[in-house]
């Protein structure tokens, strides 16, 4: 293994890290405290272990990851169009915890 290989090894257990945390905020909420520490802060920490991941493949290797905004937008719209869907469906509402 090379060391990009390596960095896209490391990409990939960021998010799946992302996941892991994302899942159980979602089960125990963001305000939820393990070992001093929100599930929120531990969210933005793993956010950033990824963007440092993509730093070291923009610098390395030319990987030239900048945030495409159109995109961006396009990705917000359309989770919101299915959310608006789910929710017709009965499959969530917008009540709060």
């Amino acid at each position: 293994m090379n060391r990009e290989q390596y960095l896209l090894n490391k990409l990939a257990e960021e998010a799946s890290e992302i996941a892991q945390i994302a899942l159980k905020s979602s089960q125990f909420g963001l305000n939820e405290i393990y070992i001093d520490e929100s599930n929120k802060k531990r969210c933005h920490n793993e956010i950033n272990d990824l963007f440092g991941i993509i730093r070291l493949l923009n610098d390395e290797f030319n990987f030239e990851y900048d945030p495409d905004i159109e995109q961006v937008e396009k990705k917000i719209e359309k989770v919101n169009r299915y959310y608006g869907y789910s929710k017709e469906l009965g499959m969530v509402n917008d009540e709060t915890i």
